[in-house]
């Protein structure tokens, strides 16, 4: 874990407040997997940290920690968290707020990055285009993360259920797969039988809006562009346990 106690800089507001004290009682809870900039803070400068939260797998089904730390010139910190059911959600929402894709497409063998170079294409298609997404459900099981998300897109508009599947091993990162189906029932159907490979992505033109905050730190970064996907191949097998719980 790094020093989140920041003797020298005070936190802007409560919510900064409260994160930091979340993050300083919660010792032995999270693992820090990616930092992009471990150097002492300056004014003006941004930290985007991943972490895998050790707890989840006990019933919080949100593995993944991302954490966004914002140094003003005045001597304040701003902190902003976020949890999601996998590591390339949250590699998404800290790239929306300007972090550099490729510090999260790197193959270095923990559980918050790509296995393989698939999985890293995989991850920063998904990326790229997030803002035309949003989640609808999921479920954590052992050895496997599924997602279930909706293309709010024109682009997306003949089969517009994306279906992701993250499977971690946390001494080589995670395999990620994905395909786009038509209706919720089409990704249940596909989960429970997965005797066919994952269909083509739906690919379009789609327009992506960042906020000025992310703007302005996305600015600050150098951005890797992403490369295109294509049809998936299904993914080895998991069994699906007869309890499988979805969270909305």
């Amino acid at each position: 874990m790094p020093d989140l106690s920041l003797p020298e800089w005070q936190p802007a507001d409560p919510a900064s407040a409260r994160a930091q004290q979340h993050f300083l009682d919660a010792e032995g809870v999270y693992d820090l997997l990616i930092e992009t900039d471990p150097d002492d803070p300056e004014p003006g400068s941004d930290n985007f940290l991943l972490f895998e939260d050790l707890t989840a797998y006990q019933g919080s089904d949100q593995p993944a920690l991302a954490a966004h730390l914002r140094y003003g010139a005045d001597g304040t910190f701003t902190l902003s968290t976020r949890q999601a059911p996998t590591f390339t959600i949250a590699a998404a929402w800290l790239v929306a707020r300007g972090a550099d894709v490729g510090a999260f497409l790197h193959r270095a063998g923990h559980s918050g990055s790509p296995v393989d170079e698939r999985s890293a294409t995989v991850a920063a298609r998904f990326i790229s285009d997030h803002a035309r997404y949003e989640q609808v459900e999921h479920a954590v099981e052992p050895g496997e993360t599924w997602v279930m998300l909706r293309d709010t897109t024109s682009a997306g508009a003949a089969a517009p259920f994306l279906l992701q599947l993250e499977a971690g091993d946390p001494e080589r990162g995670y395999t990620l797969r994905e395909g786009s189906f038509s209706s919720p029932q089409e990704v249940q159907q596909w989960l429970e039988h997965r005797r066919a490979a994952l269909p083509p992505v739906a690919q379009g033109a789609a327009t992506v809006v960042y906020s000025p905050q992310a703007q302005a730190a996305r600015a600050r970064t150098t951005a890797v562009p992403a490369k295109g996907t294509g049809a998936e191949a299904a993914p080895a097998a998991v069994p699906v346990p007869a309890g499988r719980r979805a969270v909305r």
